[in-house]
């Protein structure tokens, strides 16, 4: 009996020796700070489409250069400079590229303007002269280059611009009046800010100046072709919406 106790006890001594031993060999439980989560930077790359809508301010010259006799105005004189102001509404599309922080791409648009003129001008050779400037839409195809700070991106703009332009001018006498419905073409410079708000959705505000340059017209009266020279140049103010791939 006395051996079978010892027995006992040196079983339940070594079992006691062995679980602590492997206790030991395992480490203790350290708490580890899961790592904080990357973030990354919104990529402006790749296409987008979107619409604007604002305010086009339509400034035109209209110059006499007379023919065989002064038409209205003496010669070389410009008698009407309007500047009016018109709601323009559209779409853009384009293609962002991204080098770092520098975005560069294209972007082309096109806007229809409601943007008329008229005035009726007494004037000092067969006068009155009654004329009217019309703006019915205008596009663009330009270069952007901006730099990006987080989700906004400041850029500025160039290349062609085209728009439609009608003139109209006419005196008492005058058999053919002078009408002019042409689409013009030349250039535009300018500049915005954009921001991306979620994941494929930006807003932007940008201003852009264009310049048509030169053009003549002709009315024939008073036995004679009559030439009237007139310039075009608009400004546009726009705020517009773009969905990003």
């Amino acid at each position: 009996m006395g051996g079978m106790r010892r027995y006992l006890l040196a079983t339940v001594s070594a079992a006691a020796l062995s679980t602590g031993a492997m206790a030991a060999d395992i480490p203790a439980r350290v708490p580890v700070k899961a790592p904080p989560p990357v973030v990354v930077a919104p990529s402006w790359a790749g296409f987008y489409i979107g619409i604007n809508a604002g305010v086009a301010w339509h400034r035109a010259e209209f110059t006499d250069f007379g023919g065989p006799t002064p038409f209205a105005f003496p010669r070389g004189t410009t008698y009407w400079s309007p500047n009016e102001a018109g709601f323009t509404g559209g779409g853009q599309i384009g293609y962002n590229f991204q080098s770092g922080n520098f975005v560069y791409g294209v972007e082309a648009d096109f806007n229809f303007v409601s943007n008329k003129s008229s005035v009726t001008l007494p004037a000092p050779f067969f006068g009155p002269l009654t004329t009217t400037t019309k703006l019915d839409w205008m596009g663009t195809v330009r270069g952007r280059l901006g730099v990006t700070f987080s989700p906004t991106l400041f850029y500025v703009t160039g290349g062609w611009a085209f728009a439609h332009f009608q003139d109209t001018w006419t005196i008492p006498g005058i058999t053919v009046p002078g009408n002019v419905d042409k689409t013009r073409s030349g250039w535009t410079v300018g500049g915005g800010i954009e921001h991306m708000f979620a994941r494929n959705w930006t807003a932007k505000i940008e201003a852009l100046y264009a310049d048509f340059g030169k053009g003549d017209g002709f009315a024939t009266g008073f036995g004679g072709t009559y030439r009237t020279r007139f310039e075009h140049e608009v400004v546009t103010v726009r705020g517009g919406l773009n969905y990003k791939w």
